[in-house]
């Protein structure tokens, strides 16, 4: 697959001072037993208010709403609606200062075509395909690796999950099809964005991408990172063991009790950290606390 034609693309210089995080994959929905994100809803609440109030640009990069399984965003924006009120802290209609980028994914798409709709919330807000940043480093959703999730192959999927599996999803069950779901397809999808990343011509090195719902520091996931860290190892196992600075993922807002993103910044050296924000106990209270991973 070549690397993709993009439609809409933001252009952005990290300055000395910039802090930036990268977030995605929350699905908002309609606050039913199909909305993923409903759990971690306090999580990444906590998570904005500290990014707010540090001095972050926030970066949302794709499938931040359930349009798949929602007819509208009528419902999604009544449900979440302190979500949407933090969010609007970070924007301003100026897009030299607004400090909230927005990013669509596949489950989103209809922000393409519909950026109006978010207007009347954010006046003058921007929707795009893709940040480049610094002119080599390119942030994506990553829908656009996955050959199941682009075209008519997408409008297939969305039709079956709009009209079926929603259904199957309010009474527990979990999505079978997404790449979330599928660690062989997480791999193929991983492994195509980093061959974007390190065999382009447009002058392209690093990629930050999302989709697969599986965090990625270095071109090492999670397990990956933390299976070589492991005193125990089997030989049969074949794992990547190879840092490099071609390939990240930000992982998504759905995993069980936590959320993860990518911060960036730049007070003295420029330094990339994977971050998870999630519940723990400090005295017998319940507390949200942010950790590293890479």
């Amino acid at each position: 697959m070549n690397f993709p034609d993009l439609d809409r693309v933001k252009h952005l210089t990290l300055n000395p001072g910039m802090k930036l995080v990268v977030m995605s994959d929350m699905h908002r929905g309609d606050g039913t037993g199909a909305d993923d994100f409903t759990q971690n809803s306090l999580i990444y609440r906590c998570a904005l208010e500290y990014y707010l109030e540090n001095g972050f640009t926030y970066i949302e990069l794709g499938d931040a709403e359930e349009l798949w399984e929602n007819d509208n965003f009528d419902q999604i924006y009544i449900t979440h609606t302190p979500v949407y009120e933090l969010l609007a802290k970070f924007h301003d209609p100026d897009q030299e200062k607004t400090r909230y980028l927005k990013v669509w994914g596949n489950h989103d798409f209809y922000w393409k075509n519909k950026e109006a709709v978010y207007q009347q919330l954010f006046p003058g807000v921007q929707i795009y395909e893709g940040i480049i940043l610094n002119s080599n480093i390119l942030m994506i959703h990553g829908h656009q690796a996955d050959p199941k999730c682009m075209g008519e192959v997408a409008t297939i999927s969305k039709f079956f999950i709009h009209n079926f599996w929603t259904g199957f999803q309010r009474l527990g069950a979990k999505d079978p099809t997404r790449a979330a779901n599928n660690p062989g397809l997480c791999n193929e999808v991983d492994d195509r964005l980093h061959a974007w990343a390190t065999q382009n011509d447009k002058g392209i090195t690093t990629i930050i991408a999302g989709h697969t719902h599986r965090a990625v520091f270095e071109n090492l996931s999670i397990t990956e990172r933390r299976y070589l860290e492991s005193k125990v190892k089997t030989e049969i196992i074949e794992i990547k063991n190879e840092q490099d600075t071609s390939y990240f993922n930000s992982g998504s807002c759905v995993h069980p009790q936590s959320i993860t993103g990518i911060e960036i910044t730049t007070e003295e050296t420029q330094q990339w950290r994977l971050v998870e924000w999630h519940y723990v106990s400090k005295g017998g209270l319940l507390a949200v606390n942010r950790s590293y991973l890479g």
